[in-house]
């Protein structure tokens, strides 16, 4: 009794220190005008999968050999189950399958749950009319590839492997599975470690209620709809890849991830390493239609932090219901809309991003740039912060154009945009605090290499970090605030000139698109000095002799003035 009131005494002290310690009052803002930072989620971790998943048993040791010849199947021990037209597994244990078969139904019901049930898979060939392989009760089923296999349904719903338990595919051979529907359908978590998996369905290839992961293997996904998709009733199924080698060529969606509503979904799309790469729609090369025919699709976040990832899509190549996270990895995008949208954040830290093709680039509330190395080509806007006049989309995210909430952030990285539209687009705020950003912006009329919101608390603030974008003039917009100097002036360039500043630094650019104006900035720049910067035959002078922000270019709000004239609009 002596030490338990002890005990509550401790308790209690440490309460007491913690909520009251001097008096202290800790307040959190959710408001944070100006604010160069953005909250992003953070990515999931934990452990993915258990020792089962990877365990392969011997074929010498099998508790049980199931024989599959014509329209009958054979179980050797009948105490594990029966034999017939539909072989019935009861019990947990391993079971070599052999032998070939036309209408014959393996099936495991194991109504304990009490262990593993192995299927060993050596050049087996089902044919049935429905499911080959159905798990109806187990605790885990694991189908060990030996040899090749292969499994033919023609069943109209369903798979051709329907598992209402866990199911995972591991070992050293390999698998074909041909559907009239879907492929492998897992009502829980449907796991592939290691093996060869061919998948071809009229469906989708791999669908699960809960989560699809790819820890290893080689997996050949074709589908007439998604690649993949985890159709999560809870909210929170989710997609995880750290290995292996997978590709998908998808009718509609390559990874799907969701219920279809964006609201609240907990569940996420996550790579960590491996190889993938997801054709969906037939490519960026086709026209969007009326069907999702995104890259890699999610209701919540899509976090990307290693492996190859390369994405070829007629809708977004990269789309979130919340965050993009790209921390690691190399990944390649081309799509006929954006590359990567995300309703809430895009946040790039490290990594190499390249979307080789988009409609706009970069889409998200919030982008914030903090490392990596990132090229983005856009035949409208390169980087675009809370909406945007994309005609090719209608799924535009929750946020409005016309609020001014839009920020992007620019703390590291090299970023190179490439644009039709607005270079780096923001509704609301643009801040550079680092980094190395190079913007060939729009030819014609109607839009500029930077662009902020027209709200008065907008801003295009540098306090770090080198700038070159290069664009029009009629809608040409300068920083107009921080603590580094910048200049916005008149220079005419073409593709092959090199672009040149005397700053100290040796900066030099060789352009790929005809340009009319210049924004330079760079922590070489001083105010009170002048310097030139030059395209080819062309030159101009930024003269910073009257303050921080140098312009000899009108925009179309006007204000840009001359010397030390502000920047915005």
């Amino acid at each position: 009794m002596k030490r338990m009131i002890a005990l509550l005494m401790s308790v209690c002290l440490v309460l007491a220190l913690l909520s009251g310690c001097g008096g202290t009052t800790v307040s959190v803002s959710t408001q944070a005008p100006q604010s160069t930072e953005a909250v992003t989620e953070t990515a999931p971790s934990g452990e993915q999968f258990s020792d089962g998943d990877y365990k392969t048993v011997s074929a010498d040791t099998a508790n049980a050999t199931i024989t599959l010849s014509g329209s009958e199947g054979t179980i050797s021990d009948t105490t594990r189950g029966s034999s017939g037209s539909t072989v019935t597994i009861t019990s947990k244990g391993s079971y070599y399958v052999t032998g070939a078969s036309d209408g014959v139904q393996l099936v495991v019901d194991d109504s304990t749950k009490s262990g593993n049930v192995y299927l060993i898979l050596d050049a087996v060939s089902m044919t049935n009319s429905e499911e080959c392989i159905v798990v109806e009760n187990a605790d885990k089923v694991i189908l060990q590839l030996s040899g090749g296999s292969r499994l033919t349904s023609t069943a109209p719903d369903k798979g051709a492997v329907y598992a209402r338990d866990d199911l995972t595919v591991n070992g050293s051979g390999s698998l074909t599975v041909v559907s009239a529907r879907h492929g492998v359908v897992c009502s829980n978590d449907l796991k592939v470690t290691d093996g060869t998996l061919t998948v071809t369905a009229e469906g989708d290839a791999l669908r699960a209620g809960d989560t699809v992961r790819i820890g290893g293997g080689t997996l050949t996904l074709t589908a007439g709809d998604d690649g993949v998709q985890v159709d999560s009733d809870e909210g929170d199924g989710y997609f995880y890849m750290e290995g292996g080698v997978v590709t998908i060529d998808a009718g509609y969606d390559g990874i799907d991830v969701g219920t279809g509503e964006a609201v609240d979904y907990t569940g996420y799309l996550q790579i960590t390493g491996g190889t993938l790469s997801v054709t969906a729609g037939g490519g960026s090369g086709e026209a969007k239609g009326s069907e999702s025919t995104k890259g890699l699709k999610c209701d919540g976040g899509v976090y990307l932090s290693g492996g190859t990832v390369s994405v070829s899509s007629a809708d977004d190549a990269v789309h979130a219901g919340g965050d993009v996270t790209v921390s690691g990895g190399t990944v390649s995008l081309s799509s006929s809309d954006d590359g990567v949208h995300a309703d809430a954040a895009v946040s790039i830290t490290d990594g190499v991003l390249t979307v080789s093709k988009s409609y706009e680039g970069l889409e998200g509330e919030t982008v914030t740039i903090e490392g990596g190395t990132i090229s983005v080509y856009a035949s409208d806007d390169g980087v675009n912060a809370a909406g945007g006049s994309d005609s090719s989309s209608d799924e535009r995210g929750p946020w409005s154009q016309s609020a001014n909430t839009g920020v992007i952030t620019i703390s590291g990285g090299e970023l190179y945009v490439n644009a039709g539209g607005d270079g780096i687009d923001s509704n609301g705020s643009i801040y550079v605090t680092g980094g190395y950003t190079i913007v060939e912006g729009p030819t014609s009329s109607g839009n500029g290499a930077l662009d902020k919101g027209d709200g008065s608390d907008c801003v295009c603030s540098i306090t770090g970090g080198t700038v070159l974008a290069l664009g029009t003039a009629d809608m040409a917009v300068n920083f107009d605030s921080g603590s580094q100097c910048s200049a916005l002036v008149s220079l005419v360039g073409y593709p092959g000139n090199t672009v040149i500043v005397n700053d100290g630094s040796g900066f030099s650019y060789t352009v790929s698109k005809a340009f009319s104006c210049a924004v330079y900035s760079s922590p070489n720049l001083r105010e009170g000095q002048s310097y030139i910067i030059s395209a080819g035959t062309d030159s101009a002078t930024m003269d910073f002799s009257s303050g921080l922000y140098y312009s000899t270019v009108a925009s179309m709000g006007g204000g840009m003035g001359g010397k030390g004239g502000p920047g915005g609009r």
